[in-house]
């Protein structure tokens, strides 16, 4: 019991150190300056997008951040088993923490004073509506992040790709050719349709992929070596 808790304690330390914690906070302070709402259903889906490029970046090195540090060969010495543990471990602490400053960062838009459109949708059920969206957006892009910078055995290379691929899916071209299915269908749905679950079917779709990859990660991990 006491080892497992101080590999928790160990993993916490690698996945969330001090540099990572303060451009994250950065980030969303930045972002609740710059981008204006007028009416609180404008919060979420402000958020949303933005909460993907800062999960794909957070997440980029969470395997070959044992490469950087020069701890890749003790980390093998361990069972597949156990370093499948240790990233699941990592990825959920990331998870959670984002998450939590992504609440945060929704309270913080309130400074600007948004008014509610709608009465019959509460200020409530936006918010519930909006946490239960952006941790799907957490939970896909943070394993995507460390599913292709492993698979590419580089940091730098798995952002980038995932940066063309976000732009192009927050782009018009992309939100008219997907639709629904897009995983920002969210941010790119009419407050009147919320409602209506449709654009539903991207979130679904991306939840369900999170799933699948993080399932894969034992497998990737065996053909690392």
């Amino acid at each position: 019991m006491e080892e497992e808790a101080n590999m928790m304690k160990q993993d916490l330390k690698i996945s969330l150190p001090v540099y990572k914690i303060g451009y994250s906070l950065a980030f969303i302070v930045i972002l609740s300056c710059v981008h204006s709402v007028v009416y609180v259903n404008e919060i979420g889906p402000a958020i949303d997008g933005k909460m993907a490029v800062l999960t794909l970046v957070f997440c980029a090195d969470t395997y070959l951040i044992e490469k950087q540090c020069r701890r890749r060969e003790v980390f093998r010495l361990y069972s597949i088993k156990n370093q499948y543990h240790a990233i699941l471990r990592r990825i959920m602490a990331q998870i959670g923490y984002l998450t939590a400053i992504s609440i945060l960062t929704y309270g913080m838009f309130y400074w600007q004073r948004p008014v509610i459109l709608d009465e019959k949708r509460s200020e409530i059920f936006l918010f519930l509506l909006y946490c239960t969206v952006v941790f799907i957006t957490i939970f896909f892009w943070s394993v995507l992040s460390v599913t292709v910078c492993n698979l590419l055995q580089s940091i730098w290379g798995g952002m980038g790709m995932l940066f063309l691929v976000w732009l192009f899916l927050v782009s018009k071209a992309g939100g008219e050719l997907l639709g629904v299915w897009n995983p920002f269908s969210y941010e790119f749905c009419e407050f009147s349709e919320l409602t209506e679950w449709k654009w539903a079917a991207g979130k679904i779709i991306t939840a369900v992929c999170a799933m699948l990859l993080l399932l894969l990660q034992k497998k990737i991990l065996e053909k690392r070596g």
